[in-house]
């Protein structure tokens, strides 16, 4: 068709419907996170290649093992991203569950991280969820030593709970734990457990 014909009978522009800017720009928003996940990912698989040997990943043997091995990951995660953690991840199904849940709840009893409290029991939390190990540790003695310094927004903790002991007994445990001579915060730890588990 001659240009003039086109300048001539100029088409009508089709309407936009509701929000379509707004989709445009959420579409264009989703490229650029895609693209820059997508580059961290690289980043991070490359550094990752380029770690010295002495960061590589060892079997957890002992509970102080998988402790030390999931601190190392957790401090390179701005490094790597948390590859290191799903590496370790992976490598705990080749370890038993008493050594996973006494590595993980280390992890939970300890007061040195403060400054990382919460990715530290975050992860953690995460491994609880993914492998589900099973343990017959006295649940009372889980309680005691790590409701002060547990993390409210960490879920996961409470739910393996639920989980590996069962919904009635962690009823029991938790009232007799509330007839005690709490701490304001370890009171106030029991009733944010309780309100994950709608208890």
């Amino acid at each position: 068709m001659d240009s003039n014909v086109r300048a001539a009978t100029p088409a009508s522009p089709r309407p936009s419907p509701p929000g379509a800017e707004n989709g445009q720009e959420l579409t264009a928003i989703a490229h650029t996170f895609e693209a820059k996940l997508l580059f961290c990912t690289k980043e991070h698989a490359i550094a990752a290649r380029t770690l010295p040997a002495s960061r590589k990943m060892n079997i957890p043997k002992t509970s102080d093992d998988l402790k030390n091995e999931f601190y190392s990951s957790i401090d390179l995660i701005d490094k790597i991203g948390d590859l290191r953690i799903r590496q370790l991840t992976e490598k705990l199904n080749k370890v038993s569950d008493e050594i996973i849940v006494m590595g993980i709840i280390k992890i939970f009893e300890n007061t040195n991280r403060q400054e990382s409290q919460y990715t530290d029991q975050k992860y953690a939390g995460k491994i609880l969820t993914e492998l589900k190990p099973r343990t017959e540790i006295d649940l009372n003695l889980i309680l005691k030593s790590t409701l002060a310094n547990w993390n409210k927004s960490v879920e996961e903790f409470p739910l393996w709970l639920k989980e590996n002991y069962g919904i009635d007994l962690l009823k029991i445990k938790l009232t007799e734990l509330e007839t005690l001579d709490l701490t304001q915060l370890e009171s106030d730890k029991l009733k944010t457990i309780k309100w994950w588990l709608k208890i």
